[in-house]
């Protein structure tokens, strides 16, 4: 129906729900953060966050010294960009400074679309980059994440990171909190990720994921030398863990066709960014 709009009108609106659709959804607000959707603006704050304070602290990344590699920090990094774009991604924002202070980097890994890279073979650039994915892609097999949480989907927590300064405050936590809401809200039944330090796996255990694999770091072999010899104290192991998140009334994405899970997400997209 034709409303009598004039053109000058029609462009305000359109360039309206642009803004809408490019403003990020606020998950949780508190006294000295905000959580949010991660938004291409934020891309390469995240990515600079990520290299100074993950591959330089992450058992696996640490104990193989990735950051010393160029080859594999740019192919790592490159792949974390592919992730940020899956567009299901959080980060936690300070509110005096504005600055990304956490990250909750996710993807929908989906049994039938085959979207989980670690399964497949892999070419990566870089040898400490290959010998972290080779760990992961065991871990992830020795899994069996859709049999074992009974999904067919699941939202994955590909990476974990907070600023060394706001670390010891919770703030793990709520990431992992906003990771479930996410996934309820886009009606996936589990969330999963890898959880390669000693503190990040008890932290899942006491939210409730359980230990779906797991591979001790001085038992990882490969041509007889222990590839991640000093992980740091308390780190022994990597850990796939996973839990089930209860879906409101209207069924889960794993029941729905194709067709109604692009419909669904879509509205959904819209709805989260209003």
């Amino acid at each position: 129906m034709e409303l009598g709009l004039t053109e000058s009108e029609k462009n305000e609106i359109v360039q309206a729900t642009q803004e809408m659709l490019l403003e990020p959804f606020g998950w949780q607000v508190r006294s000295n953060f905000r959580i949010i959707d991660l938004k291409e603006s934020h891309y390469e704050e995240v990515i600079h966050m990520l290299k100074h304070h993950f591959l330089t602290t992450e058992p696996m990344c640490k104990a193989s010294s990735l950051l010393s590699e160029p080859d594999s920090v740019k192919c790592y990094l490159d792949m974390i960009r592919v992730w940020m774009k899956d567009t299901t991604s959080i980060i936690a924002v300070s509110t005096s400074t504005g600055r990304v202070i956490g990250v909750a980097i996710t993807k929908i890994i989906s049994y039938l679309d085959k979207t989980d890279t670690y399964t497949r073979i892999q070419i990566y650039r870089g040898n400490a980059l290959q010998k972290v994915m080779q760990l992961q892609s065991a871990l992830v097999k020795q899994a069996r994440a859709f049999e074992q949480l009974n999904s067919e989907s699941h939202l994955r927590i590909k990476i974990l990171c907070v600023h060394p300064t706001y670390q010891d405050r919770g703030l793990s936590r709520n990431l992992i909190e906003i990771c479930l809401r996410v996934a309820e809200s886009l009606k996936i039944p589990a969330v999963a990720g890898i959880f390669s330090s000693g503190s990040s796996q008890l932290l899942a255990l006491s939210m409730g994921f359980r230990k779906l694999a797991e591979i001790l770091y001085g038992r990882w072999v490969i041509h007889d030398e222990v590839i991640f010899d000093d992980p740091g104290t308390g780190n022994y192991s990597a850990a796939f863990m996973g839990i089930r998140v209860e879906i409101p009334d209207g069924g889960t994405i794993d029941e729905k066709s194709k067709s109604q899970k692009e419909f669904d997400w879509a509205r959904q997209y819209k709805r989260s960014n209003k």
